[in-house]
């Protein structure tokens, strides 16, 4: 095989973030007695995702991310309300939602028969560590490298060094697969290591992925490839 280590995103790749920060949210909101619909969902979702790519320009810090979200979404609402005590029982929340993308458990299976599997997500250690342990897909990853703890986050290499450095691999090795154009194939292409674009056959455009695919079945085939 031409690979000997795949490097793999965690949100939208491996694990279905849309479902699980939905299934978060409205929890929270019920809790706090604040309005939930699909709007407000909506509404959080693009607030969210701002300031997370805010944060890999280097905008903002994972610590404020954590509490701006809310203050922001509690503002458009024009509701008043702890912002510390939602975001700790959103994170909660969050940490028990662990649905997956499709054919993701029989992706992990087959590809890890043949070479270790480092997951090299941003996001906050303890709910990512919870939510790989309750997907099912943990006994079969290598390791875990998460913004919050090695200092980094994509499109930062660093990340990807890291993993390497961790088993012993060279960029040469290895391929990245991930769902963000911004964030995973930019690091990527920042660390010199070949990547997989998923883009779950949403309209896309051209990239600086080596491979562009719609689903894990497509992903596997190129990584386990002679």
């Amino acid at each position: 095989m031409r690979y000997r280590v795949l490097l793999c995103d965690a949100d939208d790749t491996l694990l279905d973030f849309s479902a699980a920060e939905k299934s978060a949210l409205y929890a929270v909101l019920k809790r706090f007695d604040m309005p939930r619909d699909e709007q407000v969902c909506e509404q959080y979702a693009r607030i969210n995702a701002s300031l997370w790519k805010a944060l890999e320009r280097g905008e903002t810090t994972q610590s404020a991310l954590k509490e701006d979200r809310f203050r922001l979404l509690a503002d458009a609402l024009n509701v008043h309300r702890d912002i510390p005590a939602l975001s700790a029982a959103y994170a909660h929340e969050l940490g028990l939602q662990a649905p997956l993308m499709p054919g993701a458990e029989a992706f992990i299976r087959a590809v890890s028969v043949h070479m270790p599997i480092y997951v090299v997500t941003n996001g906050i250690a303890s709910i990512q560590k919870s939510r790989m342990s309750l997907s099912g897909l943990l006994p079969y990853i290598a390791d875990l490298i998460i913004s919050e703890e090695v200092g980094f986050q994509k499109p930062d290499p660093a990340m990807l060094h890291i993993a390497l450095e961790r088993g012993g691999f060279t960029k040469r090795d290895a391929v990245m697969l991930g769902d963000s154009l911004s964030a995973d194939i930019a690091a990527a292409t920042l660390a010199g290591i070949d990547s997989i674009w998923i883009h779950w056959a949403r309209e896309h455009t051209l990239s600086d992925a080596h491979y562009q695919v719609k689903n894990l079945h497509e992903a596997r085939e190129i990584i386990l490839s002679s």
